[in-house]
């Protein structure tokens, strides 16, 4: 477990071993291959990763909305909110309130990925009222300091390119970056989720759904912190849904309370390794699609299949050999 908060979140010799997981260095490759495309070189690539940010913006806070209210929210309505809206007709105030709250909070913490001010993180954690008792909130303030030293000295030990929009100083080398230099930027994050889970989410070995969903709903500033830790530390960002982050908080409080020896820092590996290489792969398709060729491709695959039918619906018909071959 990693909730001694007196001995530190990250133990001496964790980011070297998870650094050297499959999964981590699966993400990592993943993650090598969307940072490779920066700088963005063309107006269509600047445009669709606007877009994507936007969208990923919007998904993160409707997916951070349904914890706190434990409903499901219209993507409409999250895009709506995203856009300014204060109220939406037919929809109770109190989803509308929990959309604001959360965007509040996700802008609060934006700065942070350029400063390192954790401060901002605790006051992105306040927008989120999710009522952590003064223990908790010095521990996480104490936790958040040294995740920004250890995300500091990776920066530096792995000092070989940026990710896609960061502000740090230009370290790029000729090649870009490398797996082993994104695997530690991963270990990073991977290393702060179990650790600040294990200091706010307060129901290590819950029996119930019940409590693993208050579990959940206290963990939610996590849920917007790993994505400004991701672009701190120059590698892309990643998403969570909300059911995908309380199936993360029930896999953690199980580890963390079966006494079986599981450790929770493979638990959050195991899990969210995978999401990050799925997203990181999801972002680098956005980025390089290209309407004018999909809708080309889309046209001769249809065109494809057409011809297959037509060559299927006339196989049992006797070819005439006295006619000119004609182009299906």
């Amino acid at each position: 477990m990693a909730v001694d908060i007196e001995g530190g979140i990250i133990k001496d010799g964790w980011l070297a071993r998870l650094a050297l997981m499959p999964e981590v260095r699966d993400a990592a490759q993943a993650g090598v291959g969307l940072i490779a495309l920066w700088p963005l070189d063309t107006a269509q690539k600047l445009s669709n990763d606007a877009k994507y940010a936007e969208d990923l913006q919007v998904l993160v806070c409707r997916a951070v909305s349904e914890v706190i209210t434990g409903e499901e929210i219209p993507m409409a309505d999250a895009e709506f909110v995203y856009e300014g809206a204060m109220s939406i007709p037919g929809r109770p105030q109190a989803m509308v309130d929990a959309l604001i709250d959360v965007n509040d909070a996700y802008e609060q913490m934006e700065d942070y990925s350029r400063n390192g001010d954790t401060s901002l993180v605790m006051a992105g954690a306040g927008d989120l009222n999710v009522g952590w008792d003064e223990e908790t909130v010095k521990a996480v303030a104490a936790a958040l300091e040294e995740i920004e030293q250890a995300a500091g000295a990776s920066a530096v030990s792995s000092d070989d390119g940026q990710g896609e929009g960061s502000d740090a100083d230009d370290d790029s080398t000729p090649h870009g970056p490398d797996v082993e230099s994104v695997a530690q930027r991963l270990a990073v994050v991977l290393a702060a989720i179990d650790g600040l889970l294990g200091l706010v989410e307060g129901g290590a070995g819950a029996s119930n759904a019940a409590d693993v969903e208050a579990a959940a709903r206290n963990a939610t500033p996590i849920m917007l912190y790993i994505n400004e830790l991701c672009e701190r530390l120059a590698i892309p960002r990643m998403y969570l849904t909300s059911q995908q982050f309380r199936d993360l908080v029930a896999k953690y409080v199980e580890a963390s309370g079966d006494g079986d020896g599981k450790d929770t820092l493979d638990v959050v590996v195991e899990f969210v390794s995978p999401l990050a290489k799925a997203e990181w792969e999801k972002h680098h398709n956005d980025v390089v699609y290209d309407p004018v060729a999909a809708a080309k491709a889309e046209k001769e695959k249809e065109e494809k299949i057409k011809k297959a039918k037509l060559a299927e619906k006339f196989k049992d018909i006797p070819e005439d050999k006295n006619k000119p071959p004609v182009e299906l």
